[in-house]
């Protein structure tokens, strides 16, 4: 009798500390809310979770959260890149001045306006990393530089793409929705994937944590803390490039309004999502997970018939309560190594 009543506090020690494991592992915490929000999404509206309107959710936050992918690489490193929405716009004009001014073949529109995103972020990191300039206002500079251009090329009009040579092709191609998705959501979970791998299981992955973390300690590692810094931000030039194209297919015009505040929903995904704004932690999966939530409250919203203006003010709480998060759980991991 005693043997299995002591099997039994056993049984039950070893289950909550494998609750209390599993409560540890940050991603667990951010889907605590989530399952929440969808609660109250399904109250709200019973259909939320219809096939049709998840649909709308996975199309939607794959575009923004495309560009959510770089800014997360960027803050892990200890960096901001506060332009990316503003980059989105200028590229997408590029591209339709290229096609249907220029007259530029299809292909080489594309690769054009991947280089310009790419080479724009990395002008933003050579000066973070040689010129020693806070990435913030580095960054600030940078939007408003691709703000000014891309109204001075279309005068703030719109710019159809439809008359280029081989614009159906891409418009087919941003219009298809295989299984009720976007081809864009498909390639959103693909890089998620690719860059989890990335982070957790290479060399490279370990550079980027140790950057953010501690860069002092990282140089002193024999760490090229100035090469990982200029990397992300080169591949988040990469991934603004793609998310250009793809919203532009979509869309089949290009409008210098374009990506306005994907830079702060970015953000506060990331926030949300789990990786430190300080740097040096978080994972991709967190930011999939931020992003998602960020979706699902822009649902509820638009149930609850609140306007734009409010759904900004929502925004600005929500990163702010994820700021509050991201340094009590730093104060926390602080507090265990002391």
């Amino acid at each position: 009798m005693l043997d299995s009543k002591l099997k039994n506090v056993k049984t039950e020690n070893a289950g909550l500390r494998i609750i209390k494991k599993a409560f540890n592992i940050q991603e667990v915490n951010i889907i605590i809310p989530v399952i929440v929000l969808i609660v109250i999404a399904v109250i709200l509206n019973p259909m939320f979770l219809n096939l049709d309107n998840l649909a709308v959710i996975g199309k939607r936050m794959s575009m923004w959260g495309l560009v959510a992918i770089g800014e997360g690489l960027i803050i892990l490193t200890g960096n901001f890149d506060i332009s990316v929405g503003a980059m989105v716009a200028f590229d997408c004009v590029f591209f339709a001045v290229a096609a249907t001014t220029w007259h530029l073949p299809l292909v080489i529109a594309i690769v054009l306006a991947i280089l310009l995103t790419v080479t724009l972020s990395t002008i933003s990191g050579l000066l973070v990393v040689k010129l020693k300039i806070n990435s913030f206002l580095t960054t600030i500079a940078m939007l408003f530089i691709c703000k000014g251009l891309s109204k001075t090329m279309t005068n703030a009009r719109p710019v159809l793409i439809a008359p280029a040579q081989g614009s159906d092709l891409l418009l087919h191609f941003g219009q298809q929705e295989p299984l009720k998705m976007s081809w864009t959501f498909f390639f959103f979970i693909g890089l998620i994937i690719i860059f989890q791998i990335i982070l957790k299981k290479t060399v490279y992955g370990r550079y980027i944590y140790a950057t953010g973390d501690n860069s002092n300690v990282a140089k002193l590692a024999g760490i090229n803390t100035d090469f990982i810094k200029l990397s992300v931000f080169i591949i988040s030039g990469f991934l603004i490039g793609l998310a250009s194209i793809v919203l532009i297919s979509k869309e089949a015009v290009a409008n210098a309004n374009y990506g306005t505040g994907w830079e702060l929903q970015a953000i506060a995904a990331v926030a949300i999502g789990g990786i430190s704004l300080a740097g040096g932690a978080g994972s991709m999966i967190g930011v999939l997970i931020g992003i998602f939530m960020m979706q699902i409250m822009t649902n509820i919203l638009i149930l609850l018939q609140i306007n734009l203006n409010m759904q900004s003010v929502v925004l600005g709480v929500v990163m702010i309560l994820a700021t509050i998060l991201d340094v009590r759980r730093r104060r926390k991991i602080l507090g265990n190594i002391d």
